[in-house]
């Protein structure tokens, strides 16, 4: 469940509180940012600044009357609280919806300790900040009423100015959201998007058992570091659109993770941090990669030997030429089992110097990849395939009636081809 976070200032208590608001704002001297509970149990206050005057007084219950929410008995079990709090409601609902299901923690909340604390493990399941003043007072909230410890299972980060951005905001926001993660040990997800990341080596970080995905995008990867090092179990690493400071990296101990999932899109790997990834790279099963260049090739030069899945994605209508760099240094992952090429224009003579032993091949299911793989397979490719996988086109009905024509064509050649190697051809659907 996603529910967004408010945090505001009770100026006349000079205190913070934290309740909860469907969407990412900024009003007066409330801050909207994404997921979480009130830090006191004075709630009806922070509905009404969240909400306005007119909300739904009825939500707002006394323990012990009659609500078919909170009449329930106080000393269930936590487990038992815990699934019955927990809404049945998917990501995207609608602003109402999340105001009732919000509306409905909140006075939870107000039944007992009990169900406090209950309610409140779901509302901050997934926390989404978006403007400094959000940040700065979830770090007040944290450190005043909770000692410290915030029990967000889900961080995301996203830097977003109300006015034209600037770099010293940009810098403390950074800052602000490395200090909110040194809080969280119990994180299981994080997400930096717009360099919002920010960790040096004279911060006091604690291990992170639960954490085991962590995306990021135009993140300077000299400053995750410090982070990557107090990661044990990371499982997924995503990057997009970041940079390296490779001279940087001798500073800090390499991770010790050991990655099933690596994704990296537009960013360069230097030799220096694809050595540096070294030990925590070796158990990699699925590796997809999208304009990154000669960069593969540093990686391959590490990791080519346990690599057995690679997924090329190219999303333009023709390759470009870090793509062509990109499929050509396939060659240095000599245990390529599964080989996915996206794009309408597959680069059939890198392919054909391709040395692995593929036992899948997967394409896009167009007139242009379509005769290049079945150029390949005249040509006795990859005696090892076993399969090939074709994902059809989600708007092909779209096609004029000669495009669809020859593809149909080209499906029957495919399926005789396949038929005479003894390859199985599998057709896909765009969700699969």
């Amino acid at each position: 469940m996603i529910c967004s976070f408010t945090v505001s200032m009770d100026k006349t208590r000079n205190s913070c509180h934290c309740t909860t608001s469907p969407h990412t704002m900024s009003s007066g001297n409330e801050t909207y940012a994404s997921g979480s509970l009130p830090a006191s149990i004075d709630a009806e206050d922070n509905l009404r600044q969240t909400f306005g005057e007119g909300i739904d007084n009825t939500s707002l219950v006394e323990p012990g009357s009659q609500h078919p929410v909170t009449s329930l008995s106080p000393f269930l079990p936590a487990e038992i609280l815990g699934l019955i709090l927990q809404p049945r409601w998917g990501r995207r609902e609608d602003r109402e919806a999340w105001k009732k299901i919000v509306s409905v923690l909140l006075s939870c909340s107000l039944v007992s300790r009990a169900w406090y604390h209950a309610a409140r493990a779901v509302l901050y399941q997934d926390i989404r900040l978006s403007q400094v003043n959000s940040l700065r007072l979830l770090l007040c909230t944290v450190r005043e009423r909770f000692g410290g410890h915030c029990p967000a299972h889900t961080l995301q980060f996203m830097y977003r100015s109300p006015h034209q951005r600037n770099q010293q905001q940009s810098k403390e926001y950074a800052t602000l959201a490395g200090e909110i993660v040194a809080c969280c040990p119990g994180l299981k997800y994080l997400a930096g998007e717009c360099g919002s990341l920010c960790f040096t080596s004279n911060m006091s970080l604690p291990e992170y058992p639960y954490l085991r995905e962590l995306k990021v995008s135009g993140q300077d990867l000299h400053l995750l570091a410090p982070l990557l090092s107090r990661l044990c179990n990371l499982k997924s690493f995503e990057v997009l659109q970041s940079h390296n400071g490779d001279d940087l990296l001798e500073h800090f101990s390499p991770p010790r993770f050991k990655l099933l999932t690596l994704s990296i899109s537009q960013t360069e790997l230097s030799p220096g941090l694809c050595k540096w990834l070294e030990s925590s790279s070796q158990s990699i099963e699925r590796l997809e990669v999208q304009e990154i260049g000669v960069s593969l090739g540093h990686l391959a030069k590490v990791i080519g030997g346990f690599v057995k899945k690679v997924h090329v994605k190219i999303v333009v209508d023709s390759i470009a030429d870090s793509d062509s760099e990109t499929i050509s240094a396939l060659y240095g992952f000599a245990g390529l089992r599964r080989l996915r090429v996206d794009g309408s224009k597959i680069d059939k003579e890198r392919l054909l110097d391709l040395r692995s032993s593929l036992e899948t091949f997967t394409f896009s299911e167009d007139v242009l990849s379509m005769r290049t793989v079945l150029t390949l397979l005249y040509a006795n490719w990859q005696p090892s395939l076993q399969s090939l996988d074709v994902y059809r086109m989600p708007m092909s009905i779209y096609f004029s009636e000669e495009w669809i024509a020859t593809a149909a064509e080209y499906r029957d050649e495919l399926h005789n081809a396949c038929a005479a190697r003894g390859i199985q051809l599998n057709w896909l659907s765009p969700e699969e």
